[in-house]
Formats: C-alpha cells, structure tokens, sequence
C-alpha cells in the first residue's frame, strides 16, 4: 500500500477511538437532555453547550493531537457565535432595535460565523500539511476552503435533524426505545468518526480531481485498508442518503428563497455521495483484484444493508487464489456469465415477490416490464465501461417517467406558490434520485466488469492484476 497519511495525520488517527466515545457520549447525552430534561434555561444551554462542544471537537482534534493547543482552541471558541445564532434571534432584534429587515441581518450574521471558524480551520490545517509542489497560489487558497465545508457539512450531527431516525420506533418499554435509540446515535457518532477519517485521507488528493473522482489508487487492498475502507465509505454513503431524502421535502418546501448556505449544503452533499460512492465501488472491484476472484453477485449485494455483512465477511477472510494468474484470466468469461444468470434469477424472484406480495386489487403487470430493463442494464454494465455514463440515468427515466409526468400535471390549478414549491421537490428529488441510481449502477458496474471483458487481450489485463500483488 502506497502512504495513505502523512506523520501528523497518524498522530490524529491513533486514538481516534477515544473522539469516538467523546461525540458518542455527547450525542446520547443530548438525546436524554432533550427527551427527559426538565424545561429549564439551564438543560436548554447544556444542550447547546454540549452541541457546540462535540461538533467544533471534531475540527479542533487533528490540532490538540499535534500539540498545537492555541489553533484546537481558537477554532472551537470561533465555533461558538455561530452556535449562538443557531436560536432565531430575528424576533429579538425587532423587539430591542428599531431597524428594518432584521431577517437580513440575523441570516447575514449566521451566515459569517458560519465560514469564519471554518476558514480558519482550512487555513490552519492546510499551513501544517505540506503542499504539493506546482500548486498555484488562487488553487491553494479554493481548494482548502471548499474541502473544509464540504468536510463541514459531511460531519454535522445537529441532533434536530438527527431525530428523524428515531421516529419509527414504536416500543413499548421506554428503556427499549432509549436502547434503540442510543445505538442510532452510535452509528451517527461512527459517521461523524468516518467522515473525520475520510476528510484526513481526501485533503491528501484534494488538489487533483482525478485522485477524488479515483479516490483509490490502482493497488493491492490488504485487509485492514479493506476493512476500515468498507465501514467507513458505506456508512458515510448511506446515511448521506438517508440524510439528503429528508432534507429535500423541507428545503423545497421553505417558505424562504434558497440561500448560499442551503446551495452549499446541497452541491456538498452531492460530492460526498459521488466520492463515497466511487471509493465504495473502485475498493470492491481492486479487492476482487487483490484476491483474484470473480464474486459478481456477492459484490453487488454489497450495497444492501444487513445482507451486505455477507460480502464484507467473504471478501475480508476468503484466501487469495494460489492459481497463476493466466487461470484466473481464463475463467473470468465462464465465471461472468454465471453470476450473470444468478443476478437475473434474484432479479425476476424479487419481481415477482413484489408482484404478488400487494393485495390483488392493487398489482400491476407493468412491473413485470422492470424484468428486461434490469437485466440488459447489468449485461451493458458488465461489458462496457462507456455503460455508467448511460445506463443509470436511462433506467431512472424508464422507471420513473410516468411518476414524473403525473405530478407535473398534479401541480395545475395549484396556487403559483405552492406549485413552485411542488416543482422545487420535484427537481431537487429528481437530481438527487438520479446521482443516487448512478451510484446504484457505478457499484454495480464494478461488481461485474473487469477491463478484460471490453479490450479482450488477456496478456495486457494480467500485467495489470499484476499490480494488485
């Protein structure tokens, strides 16, 4: 493996576990402050003094790690006017100062203690790292900024927003949910851990496009860079998900204009699931790489929670093949097709238990039309590299088409508010459902294809397994 971290990076990594426990136990605290505090001023600023301090920890802790004690606390005492005008002090401003648009000035405000803290954090932690030589000096000033509040964004756990997960949970011992629920804020606090160490791993190849939308390297995968690699990329992939779905209804649905922040929001969430999503598919393709093994199906299963403990357990323990490497070339085609057919059988199986698990008032044969379309999208996948450039986005509009001219034309004689609010969802759903079936499909191109399959010259494609080695 190629160096993934410079010396003061490590230091930040090598108990990281114990950050892990802090932000745990701040967001479980806060979860029982919230549920169970009594309506005080009092368990009101703990809450937010507890927010403040897990949050701008996180920033600071690369910092305290490196013994630069000054920096870690500059960045977390700037971090606390922006958490003050996290309240809505707009009312308040109209109440105590005779001045117009007070809106203005509260949204400006938080605005500015928003980018300020994370300014100084981009300038402090790039001035440590070094920086790669023929960096000009306007890239040098962008890219550390934009890196910071995607990073930003990425490992915000407001617990407001937090909350939605806990939703469906209908138990009815009240210890049983708290149960349920502190284990949802593990998995939140593990994210928070996971975007830290993916932001450390990223501003390594921030300064090249290339390296983030081929955020691996072509080299062997060992076991620990496979095993972090796969928690971290996918949980961060599937909470961002988890995390856009519910944003969307309340972005377009706000009774304000979008503003900078809200733009910002949504571009960085987009990068962190393309990048997320790539390092997901390119770290399943160059394990099967390291390993020589052609797991189609187990690889694409991957993506699917719970099932997916099947794959990562597979690829983590299974022993590399001991065969040269000209066999492994030779059986890719045979082995392809297999798990060609295995796909198609799960395939028409999961139809047809959709079909005809809905009552029978309510089926409908057109489902049966998914069958081809899912089929012809894997052959192209697994053939083509040309293929995830077209494919997603042609299943998307296949699938979707007549959902989407439905509610255009549910929108008419709609009140013009309301229908550009409707239109808003719509092209804020449409975009995002549409990078979320190319990551579906980008993963599930690496599940099945290799280069062989489209240059077809078996001596090139073993000298590059070679580097897998």
């Amino acid at each position: 493996m190629t160096l993934l971290f410079s010396d003061k990076q490590q230091n930040a990594l090598n108990s990281i576990w114990i950050l892990g426990i802090i932000v745990a136990f701040f967001q479980i605290s806060n979860y029982f402050v919230d549920s169970y505090g009594p309506d005080t001023s009092f368990y009101g600023y703990l809450w937010q003094v507890q927010n403040w301090f897990l949050e701008s920890l996180v920033f600071a802790w690369y910092f305290y790690k490196n013994k630069l004690i000054t920096k870690a606390v500059l960045i977390q005492l700037l971090f606390i006017p922006y958490y003050i005008f996290k309240s809505d002090w707009s009312a308040f401003l109209d109440y105590h100062l005779d001045i117009e648009n007070s809106m203005s000035i509260y949204n400006a405000m938080r605005f500015v203690t928003f980018f300020i803290p994370l300014i100084c954090f981009a300038f402090f932690y790039y001035k440590t790292e070094t920086k790669p030589a023929g960096i000009s000096r306007l890239k040098s000033l962008i890219i550390p900024f934009c890196s910071a509040l995607v990073f930003s964004y990425a490992v915000s756990s407001d617990p407001d927003s937090l909350y939605k997960y806990t939703g469906f949970i209908t138990a009815e011992s009240l210890y049983i949910k708290d149960i349920i629920v502190s284990i949802i804020f593990l998995v939140i606090s593990f994210k928070t851990i996971a975007v830290l160490i993916g932001f450390l791993y990223l501003s390594n190849r921030a300064y090249s496009i290339k390296k983030l939308i081929y955020p691996i390297d072509h080299q062997a995968i060992s076991n620990p860079f496979f095993k972090w690699g796969f928690m971290i990329s996918y949980t961060i992939l599937l909470l961002t998900i988890m995390d856009m779905v519910g944003s969307i209804f309340s972005i377009s649905f706000s009774s304000s204009s979008l503003k900078i922040t809200t733009i910002s929001y949504i571009l960085s969430y987009l990068i962190i699931l393309i990048i997320s999503g790539r390092f997901f598919g390119n770290l399943i393709q160059y394990r099967n790489y390291t390993l020589q093994k052609y797991l189609g199906v187990l690889n694409a299963i991957s993506m699917l929670p719970i099932l997916n403990l099947i794959s990562f357990f597979v690829l983590l323990f299974v022993k590399k093949s001991t065969a040269p490497i000209g066999t492994y070339v030779e059986k890719l085609k045979k082995n392809r097709n297999i798990h060609l057919i295995i796909y198609a059988v799960i395939t028409i199986l999961y139809i047809l238990y959709k079909y005809f698990g809905d009552p029978a008032e309510y089926r409908e044969a057109s489902i049966f039309y998914r069958i081809p379309v899912f089929i012809i999208a894997i052959v192209l996948l697994s053939r083509y590299k040309v293929s995830t450039k077209i494919v997603p986005f042609l299943v998307f509009i296949f699938l979707y088409y007549g959902d989407i001219t439905e509610f255009f034309d549910f929108t008419e004689g709609y009140l013009s508010f309301f229908k550009g609010k409707i239109l808003s969802f719509i092209w804020l759903g449409l975009s995002t459902s549409a990078l979320v079936y190319y990551i579906i499909h980008y993963i599930l191109y690496k599940s099945f294809y290799t280069e062989y399959f489209e240059e077809q010259d078996a001596e090139k494609f073993e000298q590059y397994i070679e580097t897998f080695k």
